[in-house]
């Protein structure tokens, strides 16, 4: 193990809530040291996702026991690891931290299926992004979603986090993409990111526009926003298509007609990426291994539209929150010279 100090940066929270009134940041938590399959990690950059906040507020599907640190999807260097482990100190991993915790701060424990290797043209912010969104995103369209060749795809938040990850994917995958954006600023992101079509939530007509550019409807339908984006997803999902729910970004959930799902066959599923982790680590594995030769064949690489420094975590996260961003957002956390920092 390199040497490791005993105290650490971090961003901590106490108890759950607004992120601008729980966070705080502590110059003197106890660094963690890697137990039986875990490695220990110094933390270049951390990715902040809309979860991040939800985790924090204590709103998420699962949460940390508290004190925790925030943050749960970053990019480092292998500084320790605990018996059991095939990495080796020195190399370059992205993932999740233990708990879905620790990114936000300068060190952090990762278990060794959630330590995955960066793509090698990958900075650190790009490679701190990759994890979640690309996974969920691939799982969303190739395990839930079974996508088929040539089939066409209706993306919702096409310019966010998993959406920008989902429509890279399926263009990647000969699908023909269309996007839903949150407004006329995401056009563009979502364009670039493969979209053949790009339409504006909220925007009067876009159901008869959807089906007009689909031929009548879509084979697969990725919703990560819920609320009243499911209700558009009903009506322009195709006749046997699938709608796959990844997230409620709207902060409302999808009500589901049943009546509509007898009327068109179609199919509603859900997905939440990390449970894959825990209870088949054999499909995340092998699916990585194909998400991974996509992107290379591709050249697929994160959008990253902000990189914040580390003592500015709760207004990234207030960023993303806010639903306004058109890419990712990322955190510094070490400084960009010395061993070890974003390179």
């Amino acid at each position: 193990m390199r040497s490791v100090p005993a105290w650490m940066g971090a961003w901590v929270y106490q108890s759950t809530g607004d992120p601008k009134d729980v966070l705080r940041l502590e110059s003197r938590v106890p660094v963690q040291q890697p137990g039986e399959g875990q490695v220990l990690i110094r933390v270049d950059a951390a990715a902040v996702n809309f979860a991040d906040s939800l985790v924090i507020r204590g709103s998420y599907q699962s949460t940390p026991p508290l004190p925790a640190v925030a943050g749960m999807e970053m990019c480092g260097r292998i500084v320790g690891t605990g018996p059991g482990v095939d990495l080796e100190v020195g190399e370059r991993v992205a993932g999740l931290g233990v708990s879905m915790s620790g990114a936000f701060g300068e060190y952090a424990v990762m278990d060794k299926g959630s330590a995955f290797r960066s793509p090698a043209d990958f900075s650190v912010v790009e490679s701190a992004c990759f994890t979640v969104a690309y996974q969920t995103a691939w799982f969303a369209l190739h395990v839930r979603g079974e996508l088929g060749p040539r089939e066409s795809v209706v993306v919702h938040s096409a310019a966010g986090g998993v959406g920008l990850a989902a429509v890279q994917l399926a263009h990647a995958s000969g699908a023909r993409v269309i996007g839903i954006v949150g407004n006329e600023a995401k056009i563009p992101t979502a364009l670039d990111a493969g979209c053949a079509e790009v339409f504006v939530r909220g925007t009067p007509g876009l159901v008869d526009e959807v089906k007009r550019v689909t031929g009548g409807g879509a084979d697969v339908i990725i919703d990560p926003v819920g609320g009243p984006a499911h209700s558009v997803s009903e009506r322009v999902v195709r006749f046997g298509g699938r709608i796959v729910i990844v997230g409620f970004a709207s902060g409302h959930l999808p009500r589901v007609r049943p009546d509509l799902l007898m009327v068109k066959n179609y199919s509603v599923v859900g997905l939440h990426w990390g449970l894959y982790r825990s209870r088949r680590p054999d499909i995340v594995a092998a699916e990585y291994d194909r998400l991974h030769r996509c992107v290379s064949k591709a050249s697929i690489r994160p959008v990253v539209s902000t990189v914040y420094d580390f003592s500015e975590v709760p207004k990234a996260l207030a960023e993303v929150e806010s639903g306004g961003t058109a890419g990712r957002v990322a955190v510094s956390v070490w400084p960009a010279t010395g061993d070890g920092g974003p390179r």
